[in-house]
């Protein structure tokens, strides 16, 4: 029995809801009635980030608690790099019951992990970990957890060293074949597991077809409803965690968990993987293609690039056109699960035929890392071209100071990247950002001002760092180009996140 096992099998994600904004009441107000009907229809578990769907959900919750008896449990997710210390961790925790209204959470969560490296930052001495056992043993919150998106074997690491209770995992058909020692590893720990991404970040609910193998003779042909069943299958998940939009995706998710799987799991979990294994084209994750001599991630490369046999999901708030979703569906795992950015565009392969010898799908894996590199140059995704984009926009420049908007993860990564390739610069850093709760606030060592103060603090640039937003935050800032302050977006049209 692990932390979750007392849970309802599916959590509340709550990074979409349909708002747009802290002034769309309309699109709140639905939003408390979903978490109110969840919480009714008898789901307790929600998973919640203090930047999730515009940055209301927090207080979406608090408005949908006050209105509702329920029993629920909650998160307070803390990530390294805007917090580092224990005393951060305890503001952030407080920031979170203070916008919920509540005395305490049930689960403080490491948010984030990327790597081991990062995991041992957050064990060290005086840091985030330290700042979460404290809370514990004061009573702020109850349980210990993080979320994990290492490549498996840095995973598995992590769960050994016993340090959480509970973790949350990206888990689906599509990386199944990678995933499932990680899960063993799990549940031969007691260690509980909520599933994040269970139908491939969209991919699978937008090929239903392609994948209708994952249904069984009892699952009515429903290929999402099979395919949440599959996650739920494997003995170390307890939570799958779901993001809703409207009643409709609630009821319908509700109606997977609300009776006995009908099929036994064990038998689905092997008859679908038998089926994936099967699949014309279809990289399964058996590995046997790694050790490289040149070091190029053969495994990784071929399970990314899956996403191009079938039509891409919309994502990130892009639409069209379309090559653009497959580079996003294909690229973010590579960056996402398994670290994977190159220096540069250029294929080291040496076409030793190593991979493909040992291929037991008899895939064409020369060709495929070909393209996969030809493809990252064309959308910018190496180190170089980070480096050459900050070269245009930031390096002697002239500038005196130089606003980040909003802050976060990319405006971090921009000031290390900065740093790493250029050295000190010879400007000051500014960073803004338009939620009020974070005026004020220090976030990774510098302060952070509202847009009200841009032109009192007369930045020579304001970089627009996120990607989702980044046009939307570029019209709401277009009043102070006429006073005189350059407006730029890190990314370009056709340019991949440099941040999942």
């Amino acid at each position: 029995m692990s932390i979750f096992s007392k849970h309802f099998p599916l959590g509340l994600g709550t990074s979409r809801f349909p708002i747009s904004g802290p002034n769309d009441t309309k699109g709140i107000e639905k939003s408390v009635q979903l978490v109110c009907k969840a919480l009714e229809s008898g789901v307790t578990y929600i998973d919640v980030g203090y930047n999730y769907s515009a940055g209301m959900a927090p207080f979406v919750l608090k408005e949908a608690f006050q209105q509702t008896d329920r029993p629920f449990s909650v998160t307070a997710k803390v990530m390294y790099g805007q917090d580092r210390t224990a005393d951060d961790a305890r503001r952030r925790v407080e920031l979170y019951l203070k916008t919920m209204g509540l005395k305490k959470v049930q689960y403080f969560t490491c948010w984030t992990i990327w790597n081991y490296c990062i995991f041992e930052k957050i064990m060290k001495k005086g840091g985030i970990y330290e700042g979460a056992l404290r809370m514990k043993e004061e009573g702020i919150i109850d349980h210990i957890c993080c979320s994990l998106h290492a490549v498996p074997g840095d995973i598995q690491k992590i769960i050994e060293s016993k340090a959480f209770e509970g973790i949350t995992i990206s888990y689906s058909m599509l990386s199944a074949a990678n995933m499932l020692p990680v899960l063993d590893a799990a549940y031969e720990n007691d260690i509980g597991i909520s599933v994040m991404n269970p139908l491939g970040g969209g991919v699978i609910a937008q090929n239903k077809e392609y994948f209708s193998f994952a249904c069984g003779d009892k699952d009515e042909g429903n290929t999402v409803h099979a395919a949440l069943r599959f996650v739920k299958a494997h003995p170390a998940v307890d939570l799958v965690l779901g993001g809703v939009k409207n009643e409709e995706e609630l009821k319908d998710s509700l109606s997977v968990f609300t009776r006995p799987d009908p099929e036994p799991p064990a038998e689905r979990l092997e008859r679908v993987m038998k089926s994936v294994a099967g699949l014309e084209d279809f990289c399964t994750g058996c590995k046997y293609c790694e050790g490289c001599p040149q070091g190029i991630p053969t495994p990784a490369i071929m399970q990314a690039r899956n996403a191009l046999l079938f039509a891409p999901a919309a994502s990130y708030n892009r639409m069209e056109p379309e090559e653009l979703l497959y580079h996003i569906q294909m690229f973010r795992p590579l960056l996402h699960d398994e670290g994977w950015l190159p220096e540069t565009a250029e294929n080291p392969c040496i076409k030793c035929g190593k991979c493909e010898k040992q291929c037991t799908q008899k895939l064409g894996i020369i060709e495929a890392v070909a393209d996969t590199y030809r493809r990252a140059g064309q959308v910018y995704f190496t180190k170089e071209a980070h480096k050459e984009r900050l070269r245009e926009l930031l390096y002697q420049k002239g500038y005196k100071k130089v606003g980040l908007y909003p802050n976060g993860g990319f405006s971090n990564l921009i000031i290390r990247l900065y740093q790493e390739f250029f050295g000190e610069p010879e400007f000051e850093w500014l960073q803004f950002n338009s939620d009020p709760k974070m005026w004020g606030q220090m976030a990774d060592e510098r302060l952070v001002h509202g847009p009200d103060e841009i032109i009192g603090l007369k930045p020579d640039i304001v970089l627009i760092c996120t990607y989702k937003y980044d046009q939307d935050i570029f019209d709401s800032l277009r009043q102070y180009e006429e006073q005189g302050v350059r407006l730029e977006k890190l990314h370009r049209a056709e340019e991949m996140p440099w941040v999942f």
